[in-house]
């Protein structure tokens, strides 16, 4: 039985029960819980960091999966790379997988246009609809004020076997790689072929990426990866890349201008994230 401190009497050091045990006064408890407080304070960073590295290290290995399926495929298609392009069933064209625009959400939450070989050329490679999600992608679309949870992070570059719709001008103003000789004149480490996509951007399988110098970012990159999104690359091996341009992280977050994850946005036509996808996505074509 806990003994009664009668009001107004001094609140005892110690409270000791009847069979000789000292127990915590209320400063006491009060001083434990405050350093359990400042403990969980000091923690916390650093769980929440190594959270997001273990996302971004999965986020690697998920476009490392994407790389070496993409070589399978060459490597059982006379070395052509995987279709891509705008990837609606109305186009009548199979591309690696199918995506459309926001309107369609369909295209974005159907696994069957992920893991059927019906629709998608990589389905008979890969099974699991997991490989095309970054953990770290936690905002979704919305369409007429529905949220819609998509199935996929990643995108494939637009200069990389555009097929659909023809004579783009995404696939027109570079030198577009449609197999794996058209690298042989070039550094296959320095052109990226799949895109941590922005959440709230993510659509067509094409990560479409406009060569003028307007400073149109059509397709934004992911920023979750601590302000860094990630590549794969063509010759197969896999970074990440840390955002420079305040902008370029603005518009990779809240879905541009707007907020809704709309192609309209604009940043500095010098701006050093752009001029850096530009230099990787492709070649100027020789004269």
């Amino acid at each position: 039985m806990i003994p009664v401190v009668a009001p107004n009497s001094q609140l005892p050091s110690a409270v000791v029960s009847p069979g000789g045990r000292r127990g915590f006064t209320l400063i006491e408890l009060l001083v434990v819980i405050a350093i359990i407080a400042i403990l969980a304070a000091l923690l916390l960073p650093s769980l929440s960091k190594a959270k997001a590295k273990a996302y971004q290290a999965q986020c690697i290995g998920n476009l490392r999966q994407l790389a070496l399926t993409s070589q399978l495929y060459a490597d059982d298609n006379a070395g052509r790379f995987a279709p891509n392009g705008d990837g609606s069933t109305a186009n009548g064209i199979k591309l690696w997988t199918l995506g459309a625009e926001h309107f369609l959400p369909q295209y974005f939450t159907n696994r069957a246009y992920l893991l059927d070989p019906q629709y998608a050329l990589f389905a008979d490679y890969l099974k699991s609809a997991g490989v095309y999600k970054c953990p770290s992608d936690r905002a979704e679309p919305a369409w007429l004020g529905v949220p819609h949870v998509k199935l996929r992070s990643y995108s494939l570059n637009c200069f990389f076997n555009w097929q659909t719709p023809e004579n783009s001008v995404f696939s027109t103003s570079r030198v577009t790689f449609r197999k794996q000789s058209d690298l042989a004149r070039y550094d296959a480490s320095q052109y990226f072929t799949f895109v941590d996509g922005a959440p709230l951007n993510i659509c067509l399988p094409a990560f479409q990426l406009y060569p003028g110098d307007s400073g149109w970012l059509y397709h934004r990159p992911s920023a979750e990866h601590n302000n860094s999104g990630a590549f794969a690359y063509a010759d197969g091996h896999v970074a990440a890349k840390r955002w420079r341009a305040a902008e370029t992280i603005a518009a990779a977050k809240n879905g541009g201008t707007a907020g809704d994850g709309g192609h309209f946005v604009f940043v500095a036509p010098n701006n050093p994230d752009l001029l850096w996808l530009k230099e990787h996505a492709s070649p100027i074509p020789p004269p």
